[in-house]
């Protein structure tokens, strides 16, 4: 295994994950703790299996959740059979890709390169895409990230690794394999796709950390919660997302998926196809999000919208277009202060084709454009969100 290479600074961090642009996870959120998971603490967070002793139910829905497998070590049989026996040749920069088992090991070697390198870590739950990756020490001793150019898509495809394209001009060198990250970069990264990462100083200890998003990333606290329900005190000290405001609450889906708040404020807009990759970014442009608190539901109570309205955190988010069709119509109907409803289609037609469709920011590779607004062709005919203020 190639345990050198030479430091080449990073060309375009764009691994969805990594696109977190701040370094948080070392200096502390610029808001409040709501945003510091804990993934650096000193001691090892309460285990997902704790939670599971309570609250089987929820964990038994979560085991099917993409965020539990957004880490996975390059031995896991799931994945490495994706890989392994498979080249491909990219037509973005020539150089042919192969890759094989050796002891169980994932290895790849490249036309470009000169000796094979053994891959540690798959990045991204096979949902949308898989990414391995390689860590190295640089001359300090730090842990650093090689992502390697090469992904793998589902149905069942290889081809460059999102964000590495202009990467693939690069024809020599470690850059024929993929794309170098600082040490810096790095803990973002496997900050963002890890429950626990440990005390870190310099090189990552990877028997410490605590692969995927477990309970604990999203409920902080959890030792706490634990000591409150075995004494029978009422007071569980445990974070609730529903206590959050819409904003804090889409803010930290935000720390990995992007905040608004990272952005210049000239790169929020919708011809921005960057920003169709971050969810909570382009619903913190919506309507439906800035103009919730002015539609009263059927119920009495103000409207609600965040990541949460439409996604079950616990289990992986629904492929059906009526299910959301009815979270649509909770807010836009003909009642008083109300959103109104849609005047080019019947409430019955599916509402995300034409408010939040799939767009392909890659090859291989569709997301929903969680920007819901009426597109630029219908401005004129349907002005956005005139509330319905009479009977």
């Amino acid at each position: 295994m190639i345990r050198k290479y030479p430091l080449i600074p990073p060309v375009l961090i764009l691994l969805l994950a990594c696109l977190s642009g701040t370094a948080w996870y070392l200096n502390g959120s610029q808001e409040n703790d709501l945003f510091l998971p804990k993934v650096r603490a000193s001691g090892q967070p309460v285990k997902m299996k704790q939670c599971c002793e309570c609250h089987d139910k929820v964990c038994q829905q979560y085991a099917g959740a993409p965020h539990l497998r957004t880490l996975r070590k390059a031995t896991d049989p799931d994945v490495i059979d994706k890989f392994a026996g498979r080249e491909v040749t990219l037509k973005e920069n020539g150089h042919t890709y192969q890759f094989y088992k050796d002891h169980d090991e994932l290895w790849v070697k490249c036309d470009g390169y000169p000796s094979p390198v053994r891959i540690e870590w798959f990045f991204g739950s096979g949902l949308h895409a898989i990414t391995p990756v390689s860590l190295f020490p640089n001359e300090q001793g730090e842990s650093e990230l090689l992502q390697h150019i090469v992904s793998w898509y589902p149905p069942d495809k290889l081809g460059i690794t999102l964000g590495l394209q202009e990467l693939a001009h690069e024809q020599t060198g470690i850059q024929a394999l993929g794309e170098v990250s600082s040490h810096t970069s790095t803990l973002n990264c496997f900050g963002c796709h890890t429950s626990y990462l440990g005390d870190v100083q310099g090189e990552i200890n990877t028997k410490e950390m605590i692969p995927g998003v477990s309970c604990v990333r999203c409920h902080l606290e959890g030792e706490a919660h634990i000591q409150a329900a075995e004494r029978g005190d009422k007071n569980l000290h445990i974070l609730n997302w529903n206590q959050l405001s819409p904003l804090d609450s889409i803010n930290r889906c935000g720390e990995c998926h992007r905040r608004s708040d990272q952005l210049e404020p000239d790169e929020l807009h919708p011809d921005n196809e960057l920003l169709i990759r971050f969810a909570p970014v382009g619903l913190s442009q919506s309507p439906c999000f800035l103009k919730q608190n002015d539609v009263i539901l059927a119920d009495g109570k103000t409207a609600r919208m965040d990541c949460t309205t439409c996604h079950n955190p616990h289990q992986q988010a629904s492929r059906d277009p009526e299910y959301y069709r009815q979270i649509c119509l909770k807010c836009h109907s003909d009642l008083k202060d109300h959103a109104p409803v849609c005047a080019k289609e019947s409430m019955q037609s599916q509402c995300l084709q034409c408010h939040m469709p799939a767009v392909e920011v890659h090859d291989n590779l569709p997301f929903t454009d969680h920007w819901i607004r009426i597109r630029e062709r219908d401005k004129e005919r349907f002005p956005e969100f005139l509330l319905n203020k009479s009977n």
